[in-house]
């Protein structure tokens, strides 16, 4: 628990009562005369100030005669020296008061003057989330070649990259921020960094629009909104001299500006954003800016050779050596009084396989289980892959926590009193739950005193804790609209304005002027939509964002995938062919081969997909989708050498092992099948995990137990997906729920009404045959777009097979359905076939 003392004279109680008031910070404890009296009153105020990590001085003439405020200046001085106290803020209410009046080691500390309560709460605001988020670091160890690497970088002379900016690259959760962090403090006497993420869609207006909130707090939010519509209507060259001024103010403030990849800063070819070449070429009018730039991989040189600049040195960072985990395990283990021995010490290094957040979880693991349980058998086993989800699952998180992570995993960042409301939380319990989920890095304060949920947790959260409904969204827009039509005074409502468009959005209802949206707000969105197979409103969206800007090649990707999807092929290659024209040729063609693969045609597929590699496409995408590819044509060994290789770059990515389990399954091999479900259930959420074994359980002939895995997987589904239904509808036909059947292809037929038509086609002439209506089941073949597929070919088999056998025909008419069943035989051949409901790609 952070706490914070602040001394004071009692002349001044009422407006440091105000002040405590407006602090709202259900993490911290704000000691203010808090005392029980007696004669141990003395002993209260030293442990105060011992337990403290902060301490805040309201400075008056009446303070400077107390002889408390005296005593507790001198408590103050020992425990700094002593390095329990962190942070020292004197707020000066009287301009009478000069240095001379004060002793010299409080002259040293942060001073702002005020006699306004306002300022002076977000004064002490700021200062406690400081220390909240030096809290959530943790400890460092390792890194000396990076920082002597990084030293080097900015030790340099001369303007421009060379001495003013370098790029940390390596895997997320690797520790970029850290060590960027430690040698700015350590080497360039910097306090903090100050990141920015450059989205899809980002231009030099938007950059300059999220500096300015970050920089220029606004009194009220609409001056916020103000600013970023002007700051909007700049010409590029205005934007990028506003854009320069305000790294030049973060540096003045001895911050390091950072530069963070959340999509936009480098493409998929690794080429830099136009914008930010320009920032960076301009840098060397202001000698005094040193920045950074946060991304997964390193920039290409091209685009600056051409202008004639020297590249950025790129620090690239590595997964810790197992000597530093050990260490890390060991430091982090005795922050917590955790005892460890040896042996557990050495099975935690194993498991978070050099990734040093994966440290803090697989402690957590341990403190909850038990060294025993919590570092022995699957608990931690590949811990580092799975990051957060295996914690979130095996942790025991209060109902109140899991809805503040949902809630904060879709709506991020939000105020705490907006939080509190949309959970209809006590104070006592806001306070309580959302201490834990700081204290564990789950959710983090932002420098603008709101919270968000960690970066790389949202997914898992996700997964594990469900997504907000639209009855969620919709009450976090009236709350959040309602804060902000009554805040004044505050940082960065820009970030608010955005969650707030993005709620208004989700939850299907009109925005307020008081949202706002950036175009990457509406690529994210769309993305989000796509992924929850929203295919309508991820076209909309796409489209608008490539209305504002052709070029935002995540914007066209998910316009491509999101057509094709709704079976709009030929729209699709339109916007593939935009790709091409704009020289995106290695994504033209893999998403060529998803169009291919989509409709059907493997091989062509396949052929998209080695163009692709062969411009250059790499990754685990590719290798799943042609392992697909070859598995749908029963091409078991190809499968298998693709599966192999995504698995190397992505072992817990979960449509990976979702795959292998299909062609674990194609094999004939049941115990790698549920060997391998064991290991879903870690890193997948529950309902696909039981689709999957229902799946596995109906291929292998059990239906029964298929049915029942089905009905789980529905059940537990807050937005069931399409293969979800269709597999439930499967299942109930075998078994003779035709009730339940029915019931759910309606729901498939208004949900997924654009997709997938064959397979809903196929599923209504199945239930008509199972119905004994077999004359309706041969109508609805008659419908299907590839007629000449297996399954097809045998629906229309025994839909004919049962009029010839169950009803009274003419001679012409049964003449005539024996030749079309003779036809139907001879095209099988012998090949039996089931629907395809298998395949799974990243929509889920």
């Amino acid at each position: 628990m952070i706490k914070a003392f602040f001394s004071y004279s009692t002349q001044d109680t009422a407006f440091v009562q105000e002040v405590a008031s407006k602090i709202g910070r259900a993490f911290a404890t704000i000691d203010y005369r808090s005392f029980s009296s007696g004669d141990d009153i003395l002993g209260s105020v030293d442990t105060a100030i011992k337990e403290s990590a902060a301490f805040v001085l309201f400075l008056s003439k009446a303070a400077l005669a107390s002889p408390w405020v005296s005593h507790e200046m001198k408590e103050a001085r020992f425990h700094s020296a002593m390095g329990r106290l962190k942070n020292v803020l004197v707020i000066r209410m009287d301009t009478r008061i000069t240095p001379e009046d004060l002793p010299s080691w409080l002259n040293r500390a942060k001073h702002i003057s005020t006699t306004s309560s306002r300022p002076a709460a977000r004064a002490v605001r700021t200062l406690i989330d400081d220390l909240v988020r030096q809290g959530q670091s943790p400890r460092f160890v390792g890194r000396a070649n990076e920082i002597g690497a990084l030293q080097d970088v900015y030790a340099a002379s001369g303007p421009g990259t060379e001495g003013q900016v370098a790029c940390v690259t390596g895997l997320s959760g690797i520790g970029r921020r850290a060590t960027l962090t430690k040698m700015v403090r350590e080497s360039l006497d910097l306090k903090a960094l100050l990141v920015t993420d450059v989205e899809p869609g980002d231009t030099v207006q938007t950059l300059a629009a999220k500096l300015s909130a970050l920089v220029d707090p606004s009194e009220t939010p609409e001056e916020s909104l103000e600013r970023t519509k002007a700051i909007s209507e700049l010409s590029g060259e205005a934007a990028l001299d506003l854009t320069l001024s305000k790294l030049d103010e973060i540096c003045g403030y001895r911050e390091m500006p950072v530069l963070n990849d959340a999509g936009g800063l480098l493409d998929n070819d690794g080429d830099i954003a136009s914008y930010v070449l320009d920032l960076i070429e301009a840098l060397g009018q202001f000698p005094e800016i040193v920045m950074a730039l946060l991304t997964n991989r390193r920039p290409t040189p091209q685009r600056f050779t051409a202008r004639g600049m020297r590249p950025p040195a790129v620090v690239h960072l590595q997964p810790l050596e197992e000597p530093d985990i050990n260490r890390l395990v060991g430091l982090m283990a005795k922050a917590r009084q955790m005892t460890l021995d040896l042996s557990t010490i050495k099975k935690i290094t194993s498991a978070v396989r050099g990734y040093p957040p994966s440290v803090t979880y697989a402690l957590e693991l341990v403190k909850a289980y038990g060294p025993d349980l919590g570092s022995s058998g699957r608990m931690l086993s590949d811990f580092g892959a799975s990051l957060f989800t295996r914690y979130l699952k095996a942790n025991k998180f209060t109902g109140l926590e899991q809805k503040i992570l949902r809630v904060m995993a879709a709506n991020s960042p939000l105020p705490l009193p907006v939080l509190q409301e949309i959970t209809d939380a006590s104070d006592e319990d806001i306070e309580k739950d959302l201490t834990r989920l700081i204290d564990v890095s789950l959710i983090v304060p932002t420098v603008a005193g709101w919270y968000e949920v960690s970066g790389p947790a949202a997914d898992a959260i996700r997964r594990e804790f469900g997504t907000c409904t639209r009855a969620e969204y919709s009450r976090v827009a009236t709350r959040l609209d309602e804060f902000l039509s009554l805040s004044e005074d505050g940082r960065d409502f820009l970030a608010l304005q955005r969650t707030l468009f993005r709620a208004f959005d989700n939850a299907g209802k009109e925005s307020t002027s008081r949202a706002f949206a950036l175009i990457t707000d509406r690529v994210i969105l769309a993305e989000q939509y796509y992924h929850d197979q929203q295919y309508d409103r991820a076209v909309a969206l796409a489209g608008d964002a490539l209305q504002s800007d052709p070029g935002i090649h995540q914007a066209r990707t998910t316009l491509v995938r999101s057509l094709v999807k709704q079976g709009e092929y030929a729209e699709a290659q339109e916007n593939i062919a935009q790709l091409k024209q704009r020289g995106q040729i290695r994504d033209a063609f893999f998403l060529m081969g998803f169009l291919e693969r989509h409709r059907g045609n493997h091989r062509e597929a396949l052929t998209q997909y080695k163009k692709a590699i062969d411009n250059g496409r790499g990754g685990m995408a590719i290798h799943r989708d042609m392992a697909d590819c070859y598995l749908r044509l029963g091409d078991l060994t190809r499968a298998n050498e693709h599966i192999s290789i995504a698995e190397e770059k992505q072992p817990d990515n979960r449509y990976v092992v979702d795959l292998k389990i299909q062609i674990a399954c194609r094999l004939g091999d049941e115990s790698t099948a549920m060997a391998l479900l064991l290991r879903l259930a870690d890193i997948d959420r529950v309902e696909m995990v039981s689709h999957r074994t229902s799946r596995v359980r109906y291929l292998f002939g059990d239906v029964d137990t298929a049915y029942e895995f089905a009905d789980k997987a529905v059940s537990q589904s807050d937005n069931a997906r399409f293969e979800v239904l269709a597999n439930y509808v499967l299942c109930a036909l075998r078994t003779s729920h035709m009730a339940e059947a029915h019931s759910t292809l309606e729901l498939l037929d208004r949900k997924f009404n654009k997709q997938r038509r064959d397979i809903r086609t196929g599923l209504r002439a199945r239930l008509c045959i199972a119905e004994k209506d077999y004359e309706t089941a041969l109508d609805y073949t008659r419908k299907f777009v590839s007629p000449e597929r297996p399954v097809h070919l045998q629906i229309q088999r025994d839909a004919i097979r049962g009029l010839l056998e169950h009803t009274t025909l003419s001679p012409l008419r049964r003449t005539e359905l024996r030749a079309e069943l003779k036809r139907c035989e001879d095209r099988l051949a012998g090949r039996e076939e089931d629907f395809d409901l298998d395949t799974r790609t990243d929509t889920d």
